[in-house]
């Protein structure tokens, strides 16, 4: 592939005796942040065996960049694409759809493979709207999508005529979420750097110790499975000493799963740390940081912290069951701004159970109480896959069937008081960070 001009991280790398079969996967993001999935899917594409002569790039845009401009360049790289993958999430779906509307008018015989949070959970329903539009999106990952587009390649490369094709496709075995997760080849190499503009990003495990009824990050996975300390080391190792590096981030949904695990990140990052790179917004599970936890996080180089209440509400704590203790949460706060790490507090309107006053009492407690630097307000989205998704209806839910799935209005707070909630937050979260009272 050509060069593009938009936000790209890698070209296809085309062999010279003959075009080798291109492999597109499109990533769109919030501004300043990269797809990790699809570096994953890319590396996993040119392990397997099963497969050769492939070309497998990589395409970069974010949220402001509209979808004909992202077809637009779709279209313009040194080889046809002789498939497309879109990770589609809540905040990036109605641009991947449209985008798609656009590759069925212009490249109807395009195959199309989809996967991610957004689709993965509605699948049939998926690929169902799509065959009804007469548009060829050939396949929906319903979870974890590296073994899954492999097995869709091998049936493109193997098979001729649309009708066999589908037919084969329609028969592919459900993949597990893999067990073996070191199976998976690094998402980082040689030949494909991590950006260095502090969208890089590090993996250690899979899965989420908790079951919050509002997230999709360990719908269907009952355990955490991790990669293996040689793994992990080598990535932190790649990651850190790219030239240009200055910060990079960990995506997994605790860093401080363990106090022996942090441990462990902690001697593999502070070298690295003592030179100046720093890690910024790391999830933790707050309420478990004592002084000796903030002490390793900070000798690992964190900056920045993010983490709940989400909603001090008891009512809403039981529907979304969560658990919350207020002295262990005040005391983790204050950890690690003694440690001289940023806290940034997650709070969220439109939780059902919740009322204007308890959201109101929740935004006291992190502003007043906790006093932790940053206030984060968001509203709630009904996410597919999710508990409040299935029990939407049993909670008197309203929220928008489209993406990004926004909540109207619940059972205890109507529209118009949720969004006056909403603006309330917002003013709330910008005086409370610049310090005006």
């Amino acid at each position: 592939m050509s060069k593009p001009t938009s936000k790209s991280t890698s070209k296809l790398a085309p062999k010279p005796t003959s075009k080798p079969y291109a492999i597109v996967l499109v990533g769109i993001s919030q501004p300043g942040y990269q797809c990790l999935a699809n570096a994953y899917l890319r590396e996993s594409l040119r392990a397997d065996t099963r497969l050769s002569d492939l070309a497998v790039g990589t395409l970069e845009f974010d949220t402001n960049d509209s979808a004909w401009w992202i077809v637009y360049q779709l279209l313009s790289q040194e080889y046809q694409a002789d498939l497309v993958g879109f990770s589609v999430y809540c905040w990036n779906a109605q641009t991947v759809y449209e985008a798609i509307h656009i590759l069925a008018k212009v490249r109807p015989e395009l195959p199309i493979i989809l996967g991610g949070p957004e689709v993965g959970p509605l699948a049939d329903e998926i690929l169902e709207r799509f065959a009804s539009q007469s548009i060829r999106v050939v396949h929906v990952a319903p979870g974890e999508g590296e073994r899954s587009i492999c097995d869709v390649v091998e049936v493109l490369l193997g098979e001729t005529g649309a009708d066999k094709i589908a037919r084969k496709l329609n028969y592919l075995p459900t993949r597990d979420a893999i067990a073996e997760l070191d199976m998976l080849p690094s998402p980082y190499n040689q030949q494909h750097l991590p950006p260095t503009d502090g969208s890089a990003y590090i993996e250690t495990f899979r899965g989420c110790p908790h079951r919050c009824a509002y997230c999709y990050e360990s719908k269907g996975v009952q355990r955490v499975r991790s990669f293996s300390w040689e793994r992990i080391a080598s990535d932190i190792e790649l990651v850190a000493t790219t030239p240009g590096m200055q910060s990079f981030t960990f995506v997994d949904s605790a860093f401080n799963l363990t106090t022996e695990r942090l441990r462990k990140l902690s001697d593999l990052l502070a070298p690295h740390a003592a030179r100046g790179i720093r890690l910024h917004t790391i999830e933790v599970d707050i309420e478990s940081i004592d002084d000796e936890q903030a002490a390793l996080l900070a000798r690992a180089g964190v900056a920045s912290v993010e983490t709940g209440p989400q909603t001090t509400g008891a009512v809403a704590l039981e529907h979304c069951q969560r658990n919350f203790n207020r002295d262990a949460y005040l005391q983790g706060v204050h950890a690690c701004k003694d440690a001289g790490i940023v806290v940034a507090a997650d709070l969220i309107v439109g939780l059902p159970g919740d009322s204007v006053l308890t959201c109101l009492e929740s935004m006291r407690f992190v502003v007043q109480d906790a006093d932790p630097g940053i206030l984060n307000v968001s509203s709630l989205h009904v996410l597919p896959g999710t508990l409040l998704w299935d029990k939407a209806e049993e909670f008197d839910l309203q929220f928008d069937a489209e993406p990004p799935h926004a909540v109207m209005q619940t059972a205890d707070i109507g529209y118009k008081e949720l969004r006056e909630l909403e603006v309330f937050a917002s003013a709330l979260s910008m005086l409370y960070r610049t310090g005006i009272e």
